[in-house]
């Protein structure tokens, strides 16, 4: 796969309903043709790294 143009997704809140009291999280989603053209096939499962600054998602093996 060729690079392409980077993406610029929103961080949505992510409403965690948790006993005694709510709580707001982080929330990401991805989705489209480019997850399968960059080895990331429907029913498969990927591996997240999360280092400072970044998170680094790959194909799990």
């Amino acid at each position: 796969m060729s690079t392409s143009t980077p993406r610029r997704l929103k961080v949505a809140p992510h409403f965690k309903r948790l006993h005694p009291r709510p709580a707001v999280t982080a929330s990401l989603r991805l989705q489209g043709d480019w997850l399968q053209a960059a080895g990331f096939a429907p029913g498969t499962t990927a591996l997240v790294h999360v280092e400072a600054g970044r998170l680094v998602i790959t194909p799990a093996t």
